[in-house]
């Protein structure tokens, strides 16, 4: 974020919560709204979005080291809040990701270009491809058995040259929210519509793990191997890992859509795991 935008977006923030430059009302309706604004912020994040660096020692250790209730500051000091952010401290109704072709509603407001949407300080790459991955369940190849529909071919662009190959598509599913949460995978972030490539990227980048020889996070992407001769054959994401270590998932091209499946944790169906972002 170039430090022209940075103002830009702090002088955004203060005008949604209906305050001037200087943080002071200019109508009765912009007085509420700022007061509801503050009242959902420490004295200290108060006295970053002046400008000031507040007074408290410990609120501006937790401000720095980025802590609970803290202001991500971004390289010239300048406090980042996301839209997001920005949307749940005014009581707004928060727009929703995704939609027709799938854009990205919140990338937009965000300021930010192409498919990624991201911004500092905002939540992970593997809590993104899940909040993502949760929105597509239920799409489905039509006819049934085709590797085809008007969604699946858009999951497909996010691996250059797809676009128009039909195939098994659970890669090109996974490739798609990596690039929608601003993480693109395989060579240069080009993507992949083939597991074992996906599998070998991830070893190559020191982003793969043995099943057993951690716990996956959710966001984290699945390589399954059904045969158990060592070449994967299928892949999804974490969705959650339960306290007795069965994963939850979701999964492209599962039975000719996206959906939920869950496997114990000692199940031999799941070879490793490619770590996103």
């Amino acid at each position: 974020m170039s430090y022209e935008m940075a103002l830009q977006r702090v002088g955004e923030l203060r005008q949604l919560a209906g305050a001037g430059p200087t943080g002071t009302a200019t109508d009765g309706t912009a007085a509420a709204k700022a007061g509801a604004f503050d009242a959902q912020l420490t004295q200290q994040q108060q006295a970053l979005m002046l400008g000031g660096t507040g007074t408290d020692p410990a609120a501006a250790a937790t401000v720095a080291a980025g802590g609970d209730g803290a202001l991500a500051m971004s390289e010239y000091g300048i406090p980042i809040v996301t839209v997001e952010d920005q949307y749940r401290m005014l009581g707004l109704p928060m727009p929703s990701n995704g939609g027709a072709g799938g854009i990205n509603t919140l990338a937009r407001l965000n300021g930010t270009t192409g498919p990624a949407g991201v911004t500092p300080g905002s939540a992970g790459v593997g809590a993104r491809m899940v909040a993502l991955a949760q929105q597509e369940l239920g799409v489905a190849e039509s006819p049934s058995g085709s590797n085809e529909a008007p969604r699946i071919k858009e999951y497909r662009a996010a691996t250059a040259g797809a676009e128009n190959t039909p195939g098994p598509w659970c890669a090109y599913f996974v490739s798609y929210l990596a690039q929608q949460s601003g993480a693109p995978i395989g060579a240069n972030g080009n993507g992949t519509g083939y597991v074992p490539t996906l599998e070998a990227w991830g070893k190559q980048e020191n982003r793969f793990t043995a099943h057993g020889a951690g716990t996956p996070q959710p966001g984290d992407i699945v390589i399954f191997n059904w045969n158990g001769g060592g070449v994967p054959d299928h892949t999804g994401i974490v969705e959650k890992v339960d306290a007795d270590g069965r994963i939850h998932t979701i999964e492209g091209n599962s039975s000719n859509k996206v959906q939920r499946r869950s496997y114990p944790a000692g199940t031999n169906d799941v070879q490793g795991y490619v770590r996103p972002g």
